[in-house]
């Protein structure tokens, strides 16, 4: 009997250490819609081991976000339970059924699960929807044209759908290949809408696309990395939708359970069949509009020998990149030399398209006088709009070219010239008929003419002390920068030279730049620029353009008197 007694016990001690020894996983929900995580939790029981779970069986149908582990031991009537937990935030690779496999483990082997992935934006069941709540997100991208031509601009529109307070960073392309150049449209937009009774928002993205070659290619997916706030109190959940400092910035145990859930979406890729460009004799441009125009700098010149005249050309393209503009080139001209300046180029985004400008300053100085022809300028591009070709074209100019003061003009030359020529006004006689009174109007009028000069400098002289325009914007100059106010910093730069420099048409920065050809000064100049037109807010240093704006503006008489002569050194 106590044999059998001892038995007995000795069965029910190895079975109840043959139960409490396991090793078990479980998650917090078996749907998850696509897009979103879950957390998977394997528990170690009585048995001690510094060995850990081999996850790379996960990795074929899972992305790991984040493990974490703890240890757990309680006391029951004076029985030491001792546990230990791995918790993995996980998120499915593909929709559909998927089994988590069974994990090894110090001799013990973990139960399989079965998932069940919904496409992104479908709905969870009634049960576990009130096991484990979920907001809904979905993502979506389209195209206005599967079949452009090479290098056309077609536009993609790419919308996310949340009705939980979705966060993140911007989306981004996943190809890195060159078949297609991407440029963002302007902000993002975000409208409330009402869907099948529930409210949610839809944020939409605008993005240019170039393809770069023809024939059969893919749009990338667009993925957006973000969380939702799984315990927040906010009204207004976009209200820092693109705030740098609530980035997602990583996955940690706190962040899933406590404050972020994780969300990945990825839009489907689009197929498209791109032409190649059409036989052309010139450069390939498809655009949806391209004009040209040209004006003179000070209004319309007067050509005359050896004098320089100042023209600017311009090119607008609507659709195309600045790389896609062609060279814009000058055709020889008999008896005038011809100093075409570097081209200034700039694109923007207006309506909804890209809009690329291109202004090239040409100087001509005439050898001969006559009459003279500026030829035609011709830019011939695709219309994507009629599907056809067209040309772009400033028209010829005729002018005649007087002679200059060092010349001598033929009979022909100077009768040409009185026709054009601005008559002169005629001097005012004076006829004195009386003895004594011609002395007497000689000093009357020598001494009107000398009290005028001289109320006139007075006056000048009071003016400038009492409003000097160029001080004030320089004074304007320095405080924008030190505030950090680049558009008005950018402003009162263009009015500050325009005083400076009234013979100069100043219009940008890059005419700022030109007028002094100093490194150091068009270095700052190039940082406003970028920053002020940058999507990344880079810091600017706006102590170093104070510096380098002082030294400037102390040597101003020298570069006025170097600026302001009828052509730069390389012209002479």
């Amino acid at each position: 009997m106590k044999k059998t007694i001892l038995t007995v016990l000795a069965v029910m001690f190895l079975s109840f250490e043959a139960y409490a020894q396991s090793f078990t996983a479980t998650v917090n929900r078996n749907e998850i819609p696509e897009g979103e995580t879950f957390v998977l939790t394997f528990n170690l029981q009585d048995v001690d081991t510094s060995q850990a779970p081999d996850l790379s069986a996960l990795s074929n149908d899972f992305t790991v976000f984040s493990v974490s582990n703890g240890y757990r031991t309680s006391i029951v009537n004076g029985d030491v339970s001792k546990s230990r937990q791995w918790n993995i935030v996980l998120m499915p690779n593909k929709t559909g059924e998927i089994i988590i496999p069974s994990i090894d483990l110090a001799g013990y082997k973990s139960n399989e699960i079965k998932l069940n992935v919904l496409p992104a934006g479908a709905e969870v069941s009634a049960a576990e929807a009130k096991v484990a709540p979920s907001p809904k997100f979905k993502i979506s991208g389209e195209v206005d044209n599967k079949n452009p031509f090479v290098q056309q601009q077609i536009n993609y529109q790419l919308k996310i759908y949340d009705a939980g307070g979705l966060q993140g960073d911007a989306p981004v392309f996943m190809s890195q290949n060159d078949d297609w150049v991407i440029r963002g449209l302007g902000e993002p937009k975000i409208e409330t809408k009402i869907i099948n009774g529930q409210s949610l928002r839809e944020i939409t993205f605008n993005y240019a696309l170039f393809a770069q070659k023809s024939g059969k290619l893919t749009i990338p997916a667009v993925k957006f990395s973000g969380y939702y706030l799984s315990k927040s109190t906010r009204s207004d959940p976009f209200a820092r939708f693109f705030e740098e400092d609530d980035f997602f910035s990583g996955f940690g145990m706190h962040d899933v359970f406590a404050t972020r859930t994780p969300v990945l979406l990825t839009s489907k890729p689009i197929e498209v069949e791109v032409k190649p460009a059409l036989s052309t004799d010139g450069w390939w441009l498809p655009a949806e509009d391209v004009r040209l125009s040209a004006e003179f700098v000070g209004g319309t010149p007067q050509f005359k020998v050896g004098e320089a005249v100042s023209r600017n050309i311009y090119l607008k393209a609507v659709g195309a990149m600045t790389e896609q503009l062609p060279e814009i080139k000058f055709a020889d001209i008999k008896g005038i030399k011809q100093y075409p300046e570097k081209p200034q180029t700039e694109m923007r985004e207006e309506d909804g398209d890209i809009v690329s400008y291109v202004k090239i300053a040409n100087v001509y100085i005439p050898d001969t006088a006559g009459e003279v022809t500026l030829p035609a300028i011709k830019v011939k591009w695709f219309n994507t709009l009629t599907q056809s070709f067209e040309t772009a074209t400033i028209p010829e100019y005729k002018t005649f070219v007087a002679a200059g003061n060092g010349s001598q003009a033929t009979p022909q030359e100077q009768s040409k010239a009185a026709e054009i020529a601005v008559a002169e006004p005629i001097k005012p006689q004076v006829v004195i008929s009386e003895n004594g009174k011609k002395d007497n109007l000689y000093w009357l009028i020598g001494g009107a003419f000398v009290g005028g000069i001289l109320l006139t400098l007075l006056l000048l002289k009071l003016a400038s002390a009492i409003n000097n325009p160029s001080s004030n914007h320089k004074k304007i100059i320095i405080s924008a920068a030190k505030n950090k106010d680049l558009h008005l910093l950018k402003d009162e730069l263009l009015l500050w030279a325009t005083q400076e420099f009234p013979r100069h048409k100043i219009a940008n920065l890059q005419d700022v730049a030109d007028i002094f050809d100093n490194q150091e000064f068009n270095k700052e100049l190039d940082k406003i620029r970028e920053t002020l037109y940058s999507e990344d807010s880079k810091d600017w240093d706006n102590k170093n353009f104070v510096a380098v704006f002082n030294k400037i503006s102390q040597h101003i008489k020298k570069h006025k008197r170097t600026a302001n002569e009828p052509l730069p050194k390389l012209y002479k």
